[in-house]
């Protein structure tokens, strides 16, 4: 995989890469070195990072204990993570062309 070359073509076309919490617990084992180069290109590239879950329960909904260790590891600027809150994560989308929702404007 071209780490470098990926990061740099989702940032171009502000587009965000998954850094995904089970990739370091049970489905992917071993691919932490994978998803620091990735944090890392990402970051090198200026591009985003949304942070996932893969949770099939609730009690691990929402757990991005492993991924912020990453992104910790290689400095990752936090203002380029999009779901630590609402309004970030909506005005990446409204960035990319979705229509605001009116519903969501006070969140």
């Amino acid at each position: 995989m071209e780490v470098k070359a990926i990061a740099q073509a989702a940032a171009k076309h502000h587009v965000a890469l998954e850094i995904n919490n089970s990739s370091f617990l049970h489905s992917r084992k071993g691919s932490e070195d994978n998803c620091r180069a990735v944090a890392a290109a990402v970051r090198d590239a200026g591009g985003w990072v949304a942070l996932g879950s893969d949770s099939h329960t609730a009690f691990t909904l929402g757990d991005f204990t492993e991924c912020r260790k990453i992104l910790d590891a290689v400095s990752f600027p936090e203002d380029r993570i999009l779901n630590v809150s609402p309004q970030r994560l909506l005005a990446f989308l409204e960035s990319r062309g979705m229509a605001p929702v009116p519903e969501f404007a006070e969140l």
